[in-house]
């Protein structure tokens, strides 16, 4: 789907993610100019209307929840046979990914995830919503560290969809809680349990049980207590370990009542006077014990009387027949008494010859059953898991032999293949029942494809047969193409045909160029800098863009670049100049103006102020001083105008302030 467009507005980038139910892929929202994640369903989901109906349901309903620590949906809707569903994008990597990468996380950051993810789950409860798929894969965490819950709404459709399509609804059963793995009502205490096993993984950077099969890691979970956390992690607060031992109970009503009390004993946690606080102490579980056999009479400890076990049920005994036989031989005796002294010793003969017939009758009625034993019909186990089976069995009064066989591979590892005796069979109790039990089909050990560049990787797995599926990261820590994480992790047990390895490998990070045009010079070249592209400056004259200001740019914004790649700009010299307009052809007129004095004034010595004032194509028409002095005697003044097709010249004489003359008008031709 890389480069289409869903619903004419979110343009597919690429691939961030995928699985058996949904592909996810990094979007850009064009009308609203962000990133978004878009998950869109496989096909074979498309095809099932009750899926489709319960799937809409509880998109729809995600979509009221509103909170920083969740994962908000933005949009839900289909396209032809496309459903999908566009969330917030966020740039970080799952709890998964971030636990597989560094192992045990530092117990702060531990409680920091904790109360988030429990703030998430506090809202998401109040708007009566359970999670029921909790689990580090579904936890995002960004490059900022805010937890982001991941995957509401969608649990208990997807939960209907894996059973109908794929039988896989054990998918996560290394957090389901007990009632989700016996099939009972689930409730909000079901994501209190998922959440201890996801702090159990934090700080151990284990899942607390494993095994070769789903049904063999639910049985765990409903028999068997969490291990101890500070076992692996001596350094663990007692108070985190108790905190796990809580949320992980058996029986959902020893478990925190709500959300918020879990949040509320986790924020203390770490307080000094907590650290080393008393071991938890929450006595047997009866939910675990409903899950083992009862135990007989004649299979207790007697010298363990503090032992609490499950007793079967107390049988009727006929015990109430001795003291009814007391209390007629006493009526019977009554009368006895008041008779005649010689008629008592006849009735003591005859009481014990009654006595003495009735032991004689009785040992031959009673002894031979003292002696026989009991006979039961095997049940019928054959394709039970083990577990399952020898719990059957036992519960009827009969003994268990195991013998692995690998005479079927299409039977699951630890099933019944078969039992001898054959079912329905009559045996006496305790007799002995051999149940062949699949070795199932060939395990492998996973490698380690960790650094190794993802084609080898994906090379190494096809000829193994294994199926796999990619993830692209962007990164600057590692070199393009290389693997960052895998999951199952290596040296993982497991069977080729039912395994899909996950493997997200590095890709260069890319830029999104940002809208440069109307930026200064200065601020482009800055921005470029910073995020490792290379400018490249031309410049244009433009009637539109101020000089010094970006007109256009290539390639062109929010285009996905490379680090190194070339950005060329176009920066704008303003407004193109108009070119100067030739100049008039100029004529040179000169004009000689003789100013007379009289030779009465030159021998009186009197002085006249002259000024010539004169405008031609020179002054642009405009007045200007050609001459201005003072003179005693005649003298001629040489005044050259300058005349030009549109412009004329003349000039004007003034003595002592007063115009005496005005020259002709002096025109080029």
């Amino acid at each position: 789907m890389i480069g289409e467009r869903i619903s004419g507005r979110y343009q597919v980038l690429e691939t961030i993610g995928g699985g058996g139910m949904a592909n996810v892929y990094k979007a850009l929202d064009v009308i609203l100019d962000r990133h978004v994640a878009v998950k869109v369903l496989q096909p074979q989901f498309s095809d099932d209307p009750q899926f489709i109906k319960r799937f809409r349901r509880e998109a729809q309903a995600a979509t009221s929840l509103a909170h920083p620590n969740i994962v908000n949906i933005y949009d839900v809707g289909e396209e032809g046979n496309t459903y999908y569903i566009v969330m917030e994008y966020v740039e970080g990597q799952t709890l998964k990914e971030l636990i597989q990468s560094h192992g045990p996380l530092p117990v702060e950051d531990c409680v920091d995830y904790m109360e988030q993810m429990l703030a998430a789950l506090e809202h998401s409860h109040a708007n009566h919503i359970i999670h029921r798929d909790i689990k580090p894969h579904n936890i995002l965490i960004s490059r900022e560290g805010v937890v982001k819950v991941t995957d509401f709404g969608i649990a208990r459709a997807i939960s209907a969809a894996t059973i109908t399509h794929t039988n896989s609804v054990m998918g996560s059963v290394h957090y389901l809680s007990p009632e989700q793995a016996r099939g009972g009502h689930v409730t909000y205490k079901s994501d209190i349990y998922s959440l201890g096993i996801v702090l159990y993984e934090m700080v151990t950077g284990v899942l607390p049980f494993s095994g070769d099969t789903a049904v063999s890691i639910a049985i765990k979970h409903l028999q068997n207590d969490v291990p101890s956390a500070r076992a692996k992690i001596p350094t663990l607060p007692q108070s985190i370990e108790n905190i796990i031992g809580k949320a992980t109970v058996k029986d959902p009503t020893k478990r925190y009542a709500t959300v918020r009390e879990m949040e509320e004993d986790i924020v203390t946690a770490l307080n000094p006077d907590r650290i080393n606080e008393a071991p938890l102490q929450l006595g047997m579980d009866e939910e675990a014990t409903k899950a083992i056999p009862i135990i007989r009479e004649h299979e207790q400890d007697h010298t363990d009387l503090d032992k609490t076990v499950e007793m079967p049920p107390v049988k009727n005994v006929a015990v109430s027949q001795a003291p009814v036989e007391e209390k007629d031989l006493q009526e019977k005796t009554k009368p006895a008494k008041k008779q005649k002294k010689k008629r008592r010793g006849l009735t003591i003969v005859l009481v014990l010859l009654f006595v003495l017939i009735g032991s004689v009758v009785a040992a031959f009625v009673l002894l031979p059953n003292l002696f026989r034993v009991g006979e039961v019909v095997i049940p019928d186990v054959t394709g039970m898991p083990f577990e399952e089976a020898e719990l059957t069995l036992v519960e009827n009064g009969l003994t268990v032999e195991r013998e692995d066989v690998n005479e079927d591979d299409t039977v699951p590892k630890d099933y019944v293949i078969r039992q001898n005796p054959a079912p329905n069979s009559t045996v006496k109790e305790n007799a002995t029942v051999r149940l062949f039990v699949s070795l199932g089909k060939e395990e492998i050990e996973l490698d380690d494809y960790v650094g190794m560049p993802i084609e080898e990787a994906l090379n190494m797995l096809e000829r193994l047969g294994v199926e796999a599926e990619t993830t692209e990261r962007p990164t600057d820590n590692q070199s393009p193409g290389i693997v960052l994480f895998q999951d199952p992790r290596a040296g993982t047990s497991i069977i080729v045909e039912e395994t899909t390895v996950y493997l997200t490998y590095s890709i260069a990070e890319q830029i999104r160029l940002r809208d440069l045009v109307n930026n200064e010079e200065a601020s482009a070249r800055s921005y470029l800098n910073e995020v490792g592209l290379i400018p490249k400056f031309e410049t244009a004259y433009s009637n539109s863009v101020a000089a010094g200001l970006v007109i256009r740019q290539n390639p062109a914004p929010y285009t996905m670049l490379d680090k190194g790649d070339e950005v060329r700009l176009v920066l704008s010299q303003g407004p193109e100049p108009q070119p100067e307009p030739e100049p008039d052809p100029i004529r040179v007129i000169q004009v000689n103006q003789p100013i007379g004095v009289s030779d009465e004034d030159r021998e009186a010595g009197n002085e006249f102020r002259i000024r010539i004032v004169y405008r031609d194509a020179s002054t642009g028409g405009q007045d200007q001083v050609f001459v201005e002095e003072t003179i005693t005697e005649t003298t001629e003044y040489p005044v050259e105008l300058q005349v030009s097709p549109s412009q004329s010249g003349s000039f004007d004489v003034f003595v002592n302030g007063e115009l005496i003359k005005s020259s002709e008008t002096y025109r080029y031709n």
